[in-house]
């Protein structure tokens, strides 16, 4: 399923329309014929002196170039001048500028006369970061120093900055050892809906949580340049800018190093599938009649699931914009890989073309310059069964959708699909939540087997029990944002109606769980223990024993009692019944429960319905968490006092987080309680 989501702002934005240039003040100018400097194809070329630049838009339909092209920005004072023509070569214009000032900051757009007369403003398609009018509310916050909107432009604006100073990475990051491919467990949020400041600021303070989950990567819902403030991310226009509603390129690139500094990589969700109608090469030929004449973008997808406008990856110019992007992020941010959504529709103008673009852009733009890092497939359509194992032998990974099987065993519905046997691949991520999929506390909370809807500890026990047979498993595995403490509300909830079930609200924002005592709660917290010290297992402190292949399984549907064993190394059983108890024999040789201290383990186990055993061959101590109440709530104290609309005393009660503004008592949600 696509998802994409534009705020009322973005879509005000849309239709701004601000004073067109005057193009009476260059009538009659005929642009100049010459060949372009070598290496320069679209996009901003920086002179290495920090005072020059040179700038190159591709600008023509299928059928005929632009008739001209101008700059038009601070350099110009946004007005149009034939001192500011670019120069024409085939379908690229360019121009370069000298005499700017190092480190400074200058807007523009290019333009455009197309070959039949029509007029166009746009930005530059490898902007590395854009202004719009609706900057002024959530980027403004997040940097005060923004620069304002101009007069005069239309759309989004261009910023470039010559002699810009380097950031300064940790030896942490320029000596990043990535985990194993198939070793990985992720840890996947959405920036805006995981902290309580909705930005990289406050996603800083959940680092030591995330940490702590024992995880070694976390894969950011996308982040490049999307329609609005408020969005999910899957609605992207520019592919080198980072969205500024969460944060500047300075917090970005911290970010980034410190989760190295705690050994876990970064993986960015990329959506090359379409962009919106204010990607600047859409803006040119926009949907409708005239997408037609648009070389970069399909009339029709050829091939399922589309939205937006969906890009032909058989256009050079488009592919070669693919593999700059990964270059990009790889180089410039030092990220670590990517995942790539709807990856099946990364076609050219004919269907089942996406294997050939994939291998291509993993080639040349991942291999090329990071030979290690990850790209991650959300591969699905009717040739999957087919393309999926040729793309992992060529070295990339599948998302692997096991959540339905999960969802089943958390209700205790041990049937219709409920075997974990797609989860135990190499080459695949599997998951039992993600981003698409419904909760699996909601649907044990809603559809549960026995008292399970009801019995909130009995329901909450068979959170780990689900996370250990997946990332226990072989190949790959994934957690979703506050799986590992039971999230319980719907995806199709909504802040401000939690028990409220409306498709409307599927990418809206959710209760938040610190403030529904969550982090107090004792059966959450064990739930959190427990999954840490899983994942932890796998990735610290037994890491080479899981890189390998398990000994056996015991994972089909409809099995009550179900066992994973890895040799002499690790032995791991639960009971997914929710009725009766079940017997579990441990192999021979002696070993060490867990989960519990490391004590050396009897033979048999009687094991209750949803309780999960851990076994190790050696003595191998689990980490243990005494303050994650104390600082999840430090850390919501620290986010909420970042934010404007909370200024007052923040104290708790009860475990509860609340404002005091004058005699007036508010809750978290902005609701006067008192």
């Amino acid at each position: 399923m696509r998802k994409f989501l534009i705020s009322l702002v973005g879509l005000f934005a849309l239709a701004w329309s601000a004073q067109a240039a005057n193009w009476n003040d260059v009538a009659g100018l005929t642009p100049t014929e010459r060949v372009r400097p070598a290496g320069v194809s679209n996009g901003i070329y920086y002179g290495e002196d920090g005072t020059s630049v040179t700038l190159c838009t591709y600008a023509a339909s299928k059928t005929a170039s632009a008739k001209r092209v101008f700059l038009l920005g601070d350099m110009t004072n946004w007005k149009l001048s034939g001192d500011y023509q670019l120069y024409k070569d085939g379908n690229y214009f360019w121009i370069t500028l000298t005499g700017l000032e190092p480190g400074k900051e200058y807007r523009f757009q290019y333009a455009v006369e197309r070959a039949d007369g029509v007029k166009k403003q746009i930005s530059d398609l490898y902007s590395e970061k854009v202004l719009h009018p609706d900057d002024q509310y959530e980027p403004k916050k997040v940097d005060p120093n923004l620069l304002d909107y101009p007069a005069g432009a239309d759309g989004y604006v261009t910023v470039i900055q010559p002699g810009k100073p380097a950031f300064q990475w940790s030896d942490a990051t320029l000596n990043f050892q990535r985990p194993n491919k198939n070793n990985l467990v992720i840890y996947e949020l959405w920036i805006y809906d995981y902290t309580e400041g909705r930005s990289l600021k406050g996603l800083m303070k959940r680092l030591d949580y995330i940490q702590n989950l024992g995880v070694n990567a976390i894969e950011l819902m996308p982040i490049c340049e999307f329609d609005g403030n408020y969005n999910w991310g899957y609605s992207p226009n520019h592919y080198f800018a980072p969205d500024k509603a969460y944060g500047t390129e300075e917090m970005y690139k911290t970010f980034i190093d410190e989760c190295h500094k705690r050994g876990m990589a970064v993986i960015l969700d990329m959506v090359f599938n379409h962009a919106t109608g204010l990607n600047p090469m859409n803006k040119l030929y926009p949907y409708g009649s005239e997408l037609a004449q648009n070389p970069w973008f399909n009339v029709t997808a050829p091939h399922s699931d589309n939205v937006y406008e969906d890009w032909n990856h058989g256009f050079e110019p488009a592919h070669e914009m693919f593999i700059r992007a990964l270059q990009y992020w790889l180089t410039e941010y030092k990220v670590d890989g990517f995942r790539l959504d709807l990856s099946h529709g990364l076609c050219s103008d004919k269907p089942n073309t996406s294997v050939g673009n994939l291998k291509d852009y993993y080639d040349k733009g991942v291999k090329a310059v990071s030979p290690d890092a990850y790209m991650i497939l959300e591969h699905w359509g009717s040739n999957m069964a087919t393309e999926r194992p040729q793309l992992i032998s060529y070295g990339m990974q599948c998302w692997s959708n096991t959540s339905n099987a999960y969802c089943q065993t958390a209700m205790g519905w041990l049937k219709d699909g409920d075997g974990f046997e797609d989860a135990n691949k190499d080459g695949y991520v599997s998951y039992c939540e993600s981003h698409d999929e419904e909760r699996m506390q909601y649907k044990c909370k809603k559809y549960g087997n026995g008292d399970l809807q009801t019995n909130v500890p009995l329901r909450l026990g068979r959170v780990a029990e689900n996370v250990a047979f997946n990332v226990l498993l072989n190949g790959s595995h994934m957690v979703w944002m506050w799986e590992e403490i039971g999230y319980d509300f719907s995806i199709n909830s909504d802040l401000d109606h939690p028990n409220e079930y409306n498709n409307n609200y599927r990418c809206n924002k959710k209760p938040r769980p610190e403030i529904r005592s969550y982090f107090t709660n004792a059966d959450r917290v064990d739930a959190f223990t427990k999954c840490a010290q899983v994942i932890t297992l796998r990735t610290q402190l037994m890491p080479t024993v899981f890189e390998g292949n398990p000994t056996s399984v015991s994972i089909n549907a409809g099995s009550k009692l179900r066992k994973i064993q890895w040799g002499r190394d690790v032995f791991v059983a639960a009971n997914f019944d929710v009725a009766s108890n079940q017997a579990v024999t441990l192999p021979s040789g002696t070993w060490y429960d867990y989960l519990n201290g490391a004590t050396t383990a009897l033979g048999t186990y009687t094991l209750a319905p949803g309780e999960l055993k851990v076994f190790t061959g050696s003595p191998v101590q689990a980490p243990t968490f005494t303050d994650i109440q104390k600082r999840e709530t430090q850390g919501l104290i620290e986010e909420w006092a970042d934010n404007e609309w909370t200024k007052g005393e923040k104290f708790l009660l009860n475990g509860q987080l609340f404002i005091r503004r004058g005699e007036k008592i508010y809750s978290t949600t902005g609701v006067e309680v008192r």
